[in-house]
């Protein structure tokens, strides 16, 4: 759900600024916004963060030292920025050495980076560069020139090019040309926007000869090496220096933590609006309702403060979603279609239940969804992404259809079916997922129907594709298809009407609107451009209907192919006696989870995005940003 925020100020006078850094923005998760620039009123806060210079060194101190331990003694501001200095000075005193090793490796790194994407190229530089008589050059030209150059000097005898790398930006190519022609050929790739990259190596290695007899490849190996030599001895000779001039690698750790933390404390301060003459400080920012009043409960009883208060702003609030831990790993998917506007239902839970649903309908199987469901465990509480959650949920789905299919591995012999085999019931599979289908439609356009209300959108209630006049013509129509299949009874004047005047509604949807509000009228719009634009609205409107409807036929058709798929992989593995070829049974299912588990995730995730959201959801709220200070 999306949580209710509010939107709050803190005021107290200059003096006492750290005290609520302190004390409050490092408890509560306050997104605080920039206080307005009112010349004459308020003004803001500029002054500079005096720990900057501490914390560029700091920056350079925390790969050597590593993050500070868990437990350990505090350490006071002066002692932390102090330690860093010290540290810093001694390090400076014999960073020299490290110094020139930094320059050498970036060195080794950009020369690196000019021979990858010749690696291909098989021979040795030694015997290009010795060349007398040919003239080459080794470069990169944009992919369109490229093409230019294959259209018009391909069939060119006097130059021969061989293609090394490409990607969507550049083709990276080397060409030989006699040495009499080398200016002429020379001038024409500079017009096709050639760039030439020289592969001598300005680097002076322990061997110097290596450039000379080694191609490409082996030399990109060898330089690679040579940069893995460099690293590690960089590492020694920092943690050399930080033994001998800094003393305990813990305790600098700590001390660059504490300074880490003091920089940001202050650097929140920027958020805050001064009072003409600076003495008094306003914070303000959006917070949870309920830590608001938390918060005002606190600085009631606190006299350094002078109020807070609940203000008014014309922007939006920030999003927070709060969902239970088991529908939470389905806020990723949320998140990547839009986060809800404040005041819209958060989809996260609707998600969450027709996710699991659909992926379990189409993926039935037990052994498979045992192993999805193991998989998700082990990217969830191992790897700490989002997906393993979702994939073990939608794993102990597959298992539950596994059972109603009776299907353990694509053995469907072993196991009773609790409720259908998709591949001997295919209509009653397709005409289950298409009723399936018409109730998650019926229930967007529902809760449509409950944001239009949260929002006062009583025009779009009553009378849009997907309020009122779209329920009642979608529920006739599907009435009369039931009746027509089932009783084989045709039309009626009910239905008609039931049909034709909610349609009615639905493409004067607009002018009806802008009666009821008053709204002017648009002096532009002609009699025959609004006729064109509601066609083509009431078309597309009734496209989307039949179009969203059968969507979901693909539920039941993929339960049919991955049965009809396994059914491929028991026929392939069958052998002689009744025997079974282990290998190729185990590499079927592999084969089959894979492809079938990628397919069926991206195929539920679009009904959801394009035949369920699109009719309720918007999307495009701003997602909360915490300004909390983390404490040392």
């Amino acid at each position: 759900m999306v949580e209710k925020m509010k939107y709050i100020s803190i005021t107290g006078h200059i003096s006492h600024m750290n005290h609520v850094v302190n004390r409050y923005l490092s408890r509560y998760d306050i997104q605080l916004e920039s206080a307005p620039n009112l010349p004459g009123q308020l003004a803001p806060f500029t002054t500079l963060n005096p720990y900057t210079a501490t914390m560029e060194k700091v920056d350079k101190f925390l790969p050597m030292v590593g993050s500070a331990p868990s437990i350990h003694f505090p350490i006071g501001s002066t002692a932390a920025v102090n330690l860093v200095e010290a540290a810093w000075a001694k390090l400076d005193k014999h960073g020299e050495e490290l110094q020139l090793l930094e320059d050498r490796l970036q060195a080794v790194r950009a020369y690196i980076n000019r021979l990858q994407p010749f690696e291909d190229f098989d021979a040795p530089l030694n015997l290009i560069e010795s060349m007398t008589l040919i003239h080459h050059r080794f470069g990169r030209m944009p992919i369109n020139h490229f093409r230019q150059y294959e259209t018009f000097l391909q069939d060119d005898e006097k130059i021969i090019l061989q293609v090394c790398k490409r990607n969507k930006e550049y083709v990276w190519v080397v060409y030989f040309t006699p040495r009499e022609h080398g200016d002429a050929v020379d001038v024409v790739f500079s017009s096709l926007h050639f760039e030439g990259i020289s592969l001598k190596n300005p680097v002076k290695a322990n061997d110097d000869t290596v450039s000379e007899r080694l191609d490409p490849k082996k030399l990109l190996q060898y330089w690679q090496g040579y940069q893995a030599a460099l690293e590690m001895e960089r590492e020694a000779i920092a943690q050399k220096n930080i033994e001998e001039t800094i003393g305990s690698k813990e305790r600098l750790s700590i001390a660059c933590t504490k300074v880490k933390s003091l920089y940001e404390s202050f650097d929140v301060k920027k958020h805050a609006a001064l009072s003409k003459r600076k003495r008094i400080f306003t914070f303000i920012g959006w917070m949870a309702e309920k830590e608001a009043k938390s918060l005002e409960e606190e600085i009631a009883h606190d006299d350094l403060i002078l109020f807070t208060r609940y203000g008014e702003t014309n922007d939006a609030p920030p999003i927070r979603l709060k969902n239970p831990p088991i529908i939470r790993s389905f806020e990723f998917f949320t998140r990547l279609y839009g986060l809800p506007v404040y005041g819209e239902m958060d989809p996260t839970p609707l998600l969450a239940v027709t996710y699991t649903l659909l992926f379990g309908l189409m993926f039935g199987d037990v052994g498979h969804g045992l192993v999805l469901g193991m998989l998700g465990l082990y990217i969830h509480l191992v790897m700490k992404k989002p997906l393993g959650g979702i994939l073990a949920i939608v794993g102990i789905s597959a298992m539950v259809f596994g059972f109603l299919y009776g299907s353990i591995f694509g053995f469907e012999d072993l196991l009773p079916a609790l409720w259908r085999r998709p591949m001997t019931d295919i209509t009653g599979t397709l005409l289950f997922a298409v009723g399936v289908g018409v109730g998650l439609i019926v229930l967007s356009m529902c809760l449509h129907m409950y944001n239009a209300i949260r929002q006062g959108r009583i025009g779009d209630l009553l009378f849009g594709a997907n309020g009122v006049a779209g329920v009642l013509f979608y529920s006739a129509v599907l009435w009369l298809a039931f009746r027509t299949l089932f009783w084989g009874q045709g039309f009626s004047p009910a239905i008609i009407g039931l049909i034709v005047i909610p349609l009615f509604f639905v493409a004067l949807k607009h002018p009806i609107i802008h009666f009821l509000e008053k709204r002017p009228k648009d002096k532009d719009a002609g009699l025959g451009m609004f006729l064109f634009n509601t066609i083509i609205e009431l078309f597309e409107t009734l496209l989307t209907y039949a179009t969203n409807t059968i969507s979901f036929v693909r539920v039941g058709a993929f339960a049919i192919s991955h049965a009809g798929m396994m059914h491929v992989v028991m026929q392939l593995s069958q052998g002689a006696a009744g025997s079974r070829n282990l290998l190729i049974l185990i590499l079927g299912n592999v084969l089959v989870m894979a492809i079938e588990g990628l397919l069926v995730g991206i195929q539920v995730l679009r009904l959801d995005f394009y035949e369920i959201f699109s009719r309720f959801y918007t999307g495009g709220g701003q997602d909360f940003a915490s300004s909390r200070v983390k404490r040392l």
